[in-house]
């Protein structure tokens, strides 16, 4: 037996090299992994310089280059200039961060950050291109895959915000109201499919839905004013549609005196002339000066959030402030009418 033999029998000289092919392979993994951050990190600094219009800030560029503080101080000042409605500093801010900083950990950090500012500043197209791309690199970023389906709402690509819900429910099964949400402006604004076959897909959807009901309704007040008083009647919640109520000119009075809650609004307004006393203080209110007094009052309507308290003088289904849906609730508020005059014909 030669000497060569010997030692490829030898136990310990297949230990060294089973850890000889372990490290090769460590080596190997280790030089991939760091190519591929590499050209993560060039990509996502050149995709970063298709948005430099509002150019980066030389003095905060010669500061992250001298400091030695981190990004995180000058991200923490650009989110106070968001914040307090400074976009266009903030986007510099957040620009210049990205041309600096080496870390890919930051830099995806502070594309979400831009992606937010453009966003808030109503550069959704912008916006839009910036969560894709960080969805490229994080394709499971729950934040950025909300915010890209409210860009998608908000740029009316509903189609596309329902492909990114679906996406959301592998990652969070909490997403099932968006989707119906998302399937019911679909319906409402697909001019091609016949308008029975869309209401029956919409009223389907709608019966297993908590936050579309007033979506619904207001569509078929301008498509099936039929339909509209048969969903009204079997609502328990008209506290929250009479901004609806409130300006339909021509109410079924037969029908609307059979419900009490339905019939107030009217009784508000002097189209229904009875003595019988609204359950709601404004609207009895309401019906008391139009009987009485010769001030002629109306209703007017603000929108409250009740996750963030925000209060909104325009209808809004998503919180312009929180982004939850559902949380909008009507509230009333007594004004004085100026654009008719009560004439006493006594």
């Amino acid at each position: 037996m030669d000497y060569f033999s010997i030692i490829y029998k030898d136990p310990l000289f297949s230990i060294i090299v089973i850890i000889a092919i372990i490290t090769l392979v460590a080596i190997a993994d280790y030089t991939k992994n760091r190519y591929k951050q590499k050209i993560k990190q060039q990509s996502l600094s050149d995709f970063a310089k298709n948005f430099e219009n509002y150019g980066t800030d030389e003095n905060i560029g010669s500061l992250l280059d001298t400091s030695k503080y981190p990004a995180s101080t000058f991200t923490f000042i650009a989110n106070i200039y968001v914040a307090n409605g400074n976009f266009g500093e903030a986007i510099k801010m957040y620009l210049t961060i990205l041309d600096k900083t080496q870390n890919l950990g930051e830099k995806i950090q502070t594309l979400e950050l831009l992606g937010m500012a453009y966003y808030k500043a109503g550069f959704m197209q912008r916006a839009k291109n910036i969560f894709i791309e960080i969805l490229k690199h994080h394709p499971r970023n729950t934040k950025v895959l909300l915010m890209l389906v409210q860009t998608y709402e908000i740029l009316g690509e509903y189609k596309n915000a329902l492909s990114v819900v679906s996406c959301l429910e592998e990652i969070d099964e909490k997403v099932d109201e968006v989707k119906k949400y998302m399937q019911i402006l679909i319906l409402i604004n697909d001019s091609l499919m016949p308008l029975n076959e869309r209401e029956i897909e919409i009223l389907n959807i709608n019966k297993t839905s908590k936050i579309t009901n007033k979506i619904v309704l207001n569509y078929f007040k301008t498509y099936n004013i039929q339909r509209f008083w048969e969903l009204i009647y079997a609502s328990s919640d008209i506290l929250n549609y009479i901004d609806i109520l409130w300006n339909i000119k021509n109410p079924p009075i037969d029908k609307i005196k059979d419900n009490k809650h339905i019939a107030d609004v009217y009784r508000a307004k002097g189209i229904i002339c009875d003595d019988i006393e609204c359950d709601i203080f404004e609207l009895e209110a309401l019906r008391l000066m139009n009987k009485y007094s010769g001030k002629v009052g109306n209703l007017g309507f603000k929108y409250k959030c009740s996750f963030c308290q925000g209060i909104y003088p325009f209808e809004v289904f998503r919180c312009p402030n929180c982004s939850e849906l559902g949380g909008i609730h009507l509230v009333l508020e007594i004004m004085e009418d100026t654009y008719e005059t009560n004439h006493n014909l006594l």
